[in-house]
């Protein structure tokens, strides 16, 4: 059975470990998902386990059985239902503040350096002022021609690194005591361009693809929101939508539900392009999120409560990080090799250490 210390220091690194590796590639390449024929489903640079699922446009459902190397094998599972939308929210949008009140949608970007390649030459902005940066803005700007109140953050968490996230996660936070119906984390992919390009009411855009990250405890609520989003946008702007990410990963979606991972484009794609599809998106997020007046009860029910009313879940957090730090340093532990080898029974005290971190 383990000890009162070894459980509070797993509990700390499960928090954090999102961030000991980075969720998409960065040596330029990408992964190419085909099913049990040897087709290709799509493509992406985000990095996925065995059991990761994909739902494709066609709401078929697939699971990740096997990597090798850059191809993903996939087996089919079951085609979906997406869940019924009431529209008529969806249709009777218009400017202003809604009869209920503000309501507020926070967005912001993990990865602030990402660019598109034919707009501005390069994939990443050493200085993290990417494109990527104006298409969270056209984003916002769209949301708040809909009568909403968006609070855009474009805090930089360089480096794109494993603790990108981590970093993220205090913009994240501060957003949530905005108390918003909804938070966006916006980014793009890496992929050929042909995978994301697309057209609506006859012009060009990107694609968008969901992500939702199935190691957080609201992982069931925020999956929910994902099919609403796509069942909204496909019956609204069809062919705008890629596919949903079941995959591995927090990507802080552990914070609330209504908390996604939206990804415009890749870096082959053009900026102007993935700004049009933002602003196509920003009509789909009120009825799918369930935030027009007489929608909240219902979407309360299938996705569960707004982002901001997880503060019990935050404050849960700190203080488990809290009371396992205060177990540990109690204990006078400065070396966590040391701790794991006494847990172990292998011996070694690590006092020298903790003494000359005392010291």
């Amino acid at each position: 059975m383990l000890s009162n210390r070894m459980a509070a220091l797993i509990v700390i690194l499960l928090l954090f470990a999102q961030g000991v590796a980075l969720a998409e590639r960065t040596d330029g390449g990408y992964y190419r998902l085909v099913d049990e024929a040897g087709e290709t489903l799509t493509m992406t640079s985000r990095h996925l386990d065995v059991g990761d699922a994909y739902i494709a446009a066609d709401n078929r459902r697939y699971e990740v059985v096997e990597i090798a190397g850059d191809e993903v094998r996939m087996r089919y599972t079951e085609t979906i239902t997406l869940p019924e939308v009431d529209l008529d929210a969806f249709r009777t949008q218009v400017g202003g503040t809604s009869q209920d009140g503000e309501r507020v949608v926070g967005i912001y970007h993990t990865h602030n350096a990402e660019s598109y390649v034919p707009t501005s030459g390069t994939e990443s902005k050493d200085d993290g002022n990417g494109d990527i940066l104006q298409v969270g803005k056209a984003l916002a700007d769209a949301m708040e021609n809909l009568g909403f109140t968006v609070i855009w953050s474009d805090n930089s968490h360089l480096p794109h690194d494993g603790q990108a996230y981590d970093r993220s996660r205090r913009t994240a936070v501060e957003l949530l005591e905005k108390n918003p119906v909804t938070l966006i984390d916006v980014h793009r992919d890496a992929t050929p361009p042909e995978v994301y390009e697309a057209q609506v009411d006859g012009e060009p855009v990107t694609k968008v693809r969901i992500v939702v990250g199935r190691q957080n405890q609201n992982r069931e609520a925020n999956l929910e929101y994902a099919k609403r989003l796509k069942s909204v946008a496909d019956q609204e702007f069809p062919g705008i939508i890629e596919g949903i990410f079941d995959a591995r990963g927090n990507y802080n979606q552990d914070l609330g539900p209504r908390m996604i991972l939206l990804e415009f484009g890749a870096h082959t794609n053009y900026m102007e392009h993935a700004q049009r599809a933002a602003e196509f998106f920003a009509k789909v997020i009120p009825a799918a999120a369930g935030v027009q007046p007489g929608q909240e009860q219902a979407a309360d029910q299938e996705i569960g409560a707004p982002a901001g009313r997880s503060v019990l879940w935050i404050l849960g957090i700190a203080a488990a990080a809290l009371a396992g730090y205060l177990v540990l340093n109690r204990q006078g532990l400065g070396s966590i090799t040391g701790f794991f080898r006494r847990e172990a029974g292998l011996g070694g005290t690590g006092d020298n250490d903790s003494d000359q971190e005392n010291g």
